[in-house]
């Protein structure tokens, strides 16, 4: 069905952009420069849906919405604001503005307009898929952990349901730390819970919600609560998990446990990690083989490179030539990680207009694939 959408940003390059995505999805678009300009517009010509930035100039995107909500009447017309501020505070704002939804501009433009499509009248939400997301790799230092938990704040994010982060280190994992949480509770003391079996109510009391919105069940907090990959509870909890999130990211350790072997194939995607290095591309070759050998379908491995190193690495052609398999993503090397880690602000809320949380982004969005 088309639609009359008005779009309001003082960036040219952005105006292009969305212009010629919702001509092809369809839609016949307005466009407007800067807030007072758009108000007009409004006033004449009321669309079926507005997606406008928060700074702008003569009038915040903020006070543009309030305008529109009081001013002008439109209480029921689907506000989308657009912008590179991506911090919970920000949301809050729009959303208080009365912004129907807030979506940072690293956002895709096809998860745009599939999201335009959703909020417009007659239109129904696409319905809920439930994928579980491992990240591995056999040797340490990759930053497994780091990609986990901003794997889990991209998705949170942009798909606007809360996603599962599971720390599946025996002891001393490193996700709540990256998080700037202090857990109380961990993976083990969910499945101590369950007396016969996991289920949702048993695990939701050890959940951390983080203020963006991911839950985290913490890695094992001390040695008397030790998690076992060996306990055949965790299968009970990843699918307990599946069924209650629409994503759930897994933080693995680096061991192959053949007990954990019913647990990997609940995985939609295991995300082999690896830095571009020979160590690395071993252990990742011995990874794979190993996987295979326990079960795990080829189609649901895909690799990985993080460059935790600015200079130096394998190229990707030779990765991708020594394990005769394609590179699903790398992701650029960034100077702010260590910073991001140090002060428990990850990255995605830290720097989301960096390299490589749009290439993170992008990430999440493939693994979804």
């Amino acid at each position: 069905m088309m639609a009359n959408i008005l779009v309001v940003d003082d960036d040219k390059n952005i105006l292009r952009l969305l212009e010629f995505s919702l001509k092809r999805a369809g839609h016949h678009v307005i466009m407007c420069d800067d807030g007072l300009q758009g108000l007009a517009q409004v006033q004449a010509q009321p669309p079926d849906l507005i997606v406008a930035d928060v700074m702008m100039p003569k009038m915040t995107g903020y006070e543009f919405c309030k305008q529109i909500r009081t001013k002008l009447g439109l209480t029921e017309t689907p506000i989308i604001m657009f912008s590179a501020r991506f911090q919970p505070i920000d949301k809050q704002t729009a959303l208080d503005a009365g912004a129907t939804d807030y979506l940072p501009k690293s956002t895709s433009p096809d998860v745009l307009v599939n999201r335009i499509n959703e909020l417009l009248p007659g239109q129904q939400p696409a319905p809920v898929t439930h994928t579980a997301i491992g990240l591995f790799s056999l040797r340490g230092g990759t930053g497994v952990t780091t990609l986990a938990v901003n794997l889990a704040l991209a998705l949170t994010l942009t798909k606007k349901t809360p996603t599962a982060l599971v720390d599946l280190a025996p002891l001393g994992g490193h996700a709540a730390l990256m998080l700037g949480l202090r857990p109380t509770s961990s993976v083990a003391d969910a499945l101590f819970a369950a007396k016969d079996e996991v289920t949702l109510d048993t695990v939701k009391p050890h959940l951390i919600q983080h203020s963006a919105g991911v839950q985290l069940l913490a890695s094992a907090l001390n040695y008397d609560h030790l998690l076992h990959l060996n306990d055949q509870r965790l299968e009970q909890l990843v699918t307990v998990l599946k069924s209650g999130f629409a994503q759930t990211i897994l933080d693995i350790p680096h061991l192959l446990e053949p007990r954990f072997e019913p647990t990997w194939r609940l995985f939609d995607k295991i995300a082999l990690v690896l830095s571009p290095d020979m160590p690395s591309l071993q252990s990742a070759a011995m990874a794979l083989q190993s996987l295979l050998r326990l079960g795990v379908a080829d189609t649901r491995i895909v690799l990985v490179i993080n460059n935790i190193l600015p200079q130096g690495g394998l190229p990707p052609e030779i990765i991708q030539k020594t394990i005769k398999r394609p590179i699903l993503a790398s992701i650029p090397y960034e100077p702010e990680m260590i910073k991001a880690v140090n002060t428990g602000k990850p990255l995605l809320l830290n720097n989301s207009q960096s390299p490589a949380a749009i290439a993170l982004i992008k990430l999440a969005h493939l693994l979804l694939g």
